[in-house]
């Protein structure tokens, strides 16, 4: 989501063509495949209501189904009502548990990302690759990482609807009560983290819980992850516009008090426009940022623990 930028009109022609992309490896991640779906144009630009956003939700279920998730609770969508737009009056939310073996009353970490974009505006798609595809890759990838993981809390892999039109299915989690917020001890938010142009990704959050920091100060000191710069920023109210606090999903979580931390790279120039395409992926950046996610994840799970 981040800022609320005008929908730009006057576009070129070459900007709307989506082309066959060659990656600049033979074998692309699993990562970069699932943002090449999700953003691919059957998806429509994956609008809250829309049939795009139906075919994502179906690959999303059917990843988390080949990762052998189970649901949280009796199904993997989790409905909510949505009374302010037009083209939807119930989002989807899609949830997957993975539960601790070894502490039955552990708390849980939400993994999130949204799965929703913007649609189709004046006869364009607007693809969504960066915001927030690739999200929802980072959170599937995080999972296949872990599943076989003996993990310190439970974790929850959330894929939230309506993001784009005011964090609906963030906040309707948050509400519902599906997880008891007493028993959430972090949400780990993943949008837009492809698309870093200075090859730099943020974490933002880090000021509202200092002990955030000093767990992942040093982990893309990796070898795997050390090609990127990271950078604590983007969490302190002087900031204005650019403080991402209530910028996207996360913010649900900060308003009833749970500890966050917000992954993602600054606006770019396709920032909600068409032209937020999988060719302008940098599959370095991106895979990169993914490793990082991975450890940063596995870190806070065995090290954070919520003080109140």
């Amino acid at each position: 989501m981040r800022k609320q930028h005008s929908l730009s009109i006057i576009l070129s022609l070459a900007s709307l063509l989506v082309s066959t992309h060659t990656l600049a490896q033979s074998n692309p991640s699993q990562a970069m495949q699932d943002v090449k779906y999700l953003a691919s144009e059957a998806m429509q630009g994956r609008e809250i209501g829309s049939t795009g956003n139906a075919l994502a939700r179906e690959y999303i279920i059917q990843r988390i189904t080949e990762l052998g998730l189970k649901p949280c609770g009796d199904n993997y969508v989790h409905e909510f009502k949505v009374n302010t737009l037009k083209q939807a009056n119930v989002g989807k939310n899609i949830l997957a548990c993975q539960y601790t073996k070894e502490n039955p009353a552990a708390k849980y970490l939400v993994v999130s990302a949204h799965y929703d974009h913007v649609g189709v505006n004046n006869n364009k798609i607007y693809f969504g690759a960066d915001d927030n595809a690739s999200g929802v890759a980072g959170v599937l990838a995080v999972a296949q990482s872990m599943k076989d993981t003996a993990t310190k809390h439970h974790i929850v892999y959330a894929f939230f609807d309506g993001e784009e039109r005011g964090l609906l299915g963030a906040h309707a989690f948050v509400k519902q009560d599906i997880i008891p917020r007493k028993d959430i001890a972090a949400n780990l938010n993943f949008d837009m983290i492809a698309r870093g142009d200075k090859n730099e990704l943020f974490i933002s959050g880090a000021h509202h819980n200092p002990a955030f920091k000093s767990i992942l100060d040093n982990v893309n000191n990796n070898k795997a992850a050390n090609s990127i710069k990271v950078l604590f920023d983007h969490d302190r109210p002087e900031q204005g516009s650019n403080d991402w606090t209530p910028q996207s999903d996360h913010y649900a979580f900060f308003k009833v008090g749970i500890p966050h931390l917000y992954f993602g790279v600054e606006d770019h120039a396709d920032y909600h426009k068409p032209t937020d395409t999988f060719e302008k992926i940098n599959p370095q950046f991106f895979d990169a940022c993914i490793e990082f996610l991975k450890l940063a994840v596995k870190r806070v799970d065995q090290q954070f623990t919520r003080k109140n």
